[in-house]
């Protein structure tokens, strides 16, 4: 950027707030990063509020984000190209990690002045928080380097903190209030009850499992089961843990496993899997024949007159109505001769039954 630009002024419409922005070159040494930045806000929150400085936010974001990658790319373009964004006292609102990558191009090459100074956006003194974070949010929400689901939910959670209720939240991204006190409640259940448990709880792939928590808090029937399961949430964030669910899909089936204490006890000793594969043997209606066989028989149970009609004229039509009847027919009679049960011809009760449903209808 050249220096011409430097001190220029640039008006942004934030949320209907005008808020001059001055466009300043500074040493990215002279910058403060943002300890309450989603990316590091956790591992953060970890630390003595003696140990919540700037050297721990550039550790973790060094380990937790390609710095390295991001560094090279500063250096091969020759500098920072896009404006961070700070605050009045100079503390990063939007850009720690280029801070960051642009130090260490500085320490690699300190000779050179094209990382001595980076391009940076000031906020003036005075300018409320809660239009800081909307700013951050206009920049972040279909952004490239946009927040991920379970940073975008700690950023609500910022949101909810400076004042806004959340019908406000609910508004600037584009959701009901709903979804936003269940986002926000995911991440709080991923903060206070899964993180803290696993081996290493600053690692960024965690951040995936963000899905799950979610799934979690907004699926009414698992939310039922917490009223009877009191230890329901933290048995639920060991199985993640434990990789015991495996895909955050598998969440919205949880509910049926729930039902079954057996299938909560395999679910506890040998994963998802087992218990699901439990409550299909329990339940024929969840094997995939019976919930083929259950859906044609409550097709055919609710024909309408006009197809019965369209039926009745049909040869292709009653050649494959008629292949099924025999069909079942020769299961069933199968199962009396292995089971020594005599069973009631079918075809006996499909005729009675569409008799009098024919009957029915003609009288109205």
């Amino acid at each position: 950027m050249s220096k011409s630009r430097t001190n220029a002024v640039y008006t942004r419409n934030i949320q209907n707030t005008r808020v001059p922005l001055q466009l300043i070159e500074v040493d990215p040494d002279k910058v403060k990063l943002d300890a309450t930045n989603p990316r590091v806000s956790f591992s953060m929150g970890q630390l003595s509020k003696s140990e919540r400085n700037d050297p721990a936010a550039t550790l973790i974001l060094t380990s937790q984000e390609d710095t390295e990658g991001l560094m090279r790319s500063i250096i091969n373009s020759g500098g920072v190209q896009e404006p961070i964004y700070l605050r009045h006292d100079y503390t990063v609102a939007e850009g720690n990690r280029r801070v960051v990558a642009m130090r260490a191009a500085k320490e690699e090459h300190p000779d050179d002045a094209r990382f001595k100074q980076m391009p940076a956006w000031l906020i003036p003194k005075g300018t409320p928080e809660e239009t800081i974070q909307d700013l951050l949010n206009e920049i972040h929400l279909g952004s490239v380097r946009g927040w991920a689901p379970y940073e975008k939910a700690l950023q609500m959670r910022g949101l909810i903190k400076v004042g806004l209720v959340p019908e406000e939240v609910a508004e600037r991204y584009r959701m009901t209030a709903t979804e936003v006190i269940n986002q926000i409640a995911a991440a709080d259940m991923m903060d206070k009850q899964f993180l803290p448990i696993t081996k290493d709880p600053t690692d960024p792939q965690h951040r995936a499992k963000f899905s799950y928590f979610l799934e979690f808090r907004k699926n009414g029937r698992i939310q039922a089961h917490c009223e009877s399961i009191k230890d329901l949430p933290v048995r639920f964030s060991k199985w993640v843990r434990d990789n015991k669910i495996p895909t955050g899909a598998k969440v919205r089936r949880l509910p049926k496993i729930l039902d079954v204490e057996e299938a909560i006890k395999l679910l506890d000793v040998s994963g998802f899997d087992a218990a699901d594969q439990y409550i299909t043997k329990q339940n024929p209606k969840e094997q995939e024949l019976y919930l083929v066989l259950e859906r044609a028989r409550t097709r055919l149970h609710d024909m309408p007159l006009n197809e019965l009609t369209e039926l009745a004229s049909s040869t292709d039509r009653l050649s494959i109505l008629r292949a099924l009847q025999a069909q079942i027919e020769r299961t069933v009679d199968g199962v009396s001769r292995l089971s020594d049960r005599p069973v009631r011809p079918i075809r006996n009760r499909v005729k009675s039954t569409v008799r009098a449903r024919t009957k029915g209808r003609s009288r109205a």
